[in-house]
């Protein structure tokens, strides 16, 4: 099972950098309705969310400490672009942080999947560490990928 959710988890990286390919720095937290997620935040948000999984299976973060109240799940995206880093910045943690899941989860022993979620907030829905590889990875970046593609779209740039 680990070689089709690592296809998916590569397709969604690949889906992330065209989505953002042709927007300029200046427009990455432009919010075209209130409190909408942007590009900027949801960048960062699944970059902090692949740092968090790896750090579950001993991979060292790769976006810095500080990005964690700017993207966590309690977070609102701000207009301001000057609050987030460059498209690029961006971009590559999110790239970086991919790539450290990837290659950490072929040593994961599979008695492991079954371990208890360590994210309290989250164990009721996501119960065990296979829970919430096969969710983020799959399910919960697709999510946002999907806002932005909307983002996208309610400005009126075509489909990718």
């Amino acid at each position: 099972m680990l070689a089709p959710l690592l296809h998916a988890w590569n397709l969604n990286l690949g889906y992330a950098k065209r989505l953002v390919a042709d927007i300029p720095d200046d427009k990455m937290a432009l919010q075209p309705a209130p409190e909408m997620n942007h590009a900027a935040w949801v960048l960062g948000h699944l970059a902090c969310t692949a740092d968090m999984l790896g750090a579950m299976v001993g991979v060292k973060p790769v976006c810095p400490p500080e990005w964690t109240t700017l993207f966590d799940w309690n977070s609102s995206p701000s207009s301001d672009a000057s609050e987030y880093p460059s498209k690029s910045v961006l971009l590559k943690a999110l790239e970086d942080a991919h790539a450290g899941v990837a290659a950490a989860l072929a040593g994961v022993p599979e008695s492991r999947w079954a371990e208890s979620t360590p994210i309290e907030e989250v164990r009721g829905f996501l119960p065990t560490l296979g829970d919430c590889f096969v969710f983020v990875m799959a399910g919960h970046e697709n999510i946002h990928l999907g806002q932005l593609s909307a983002w996208r779209r309610v400005q009126g740039m075509g489909r990718v």
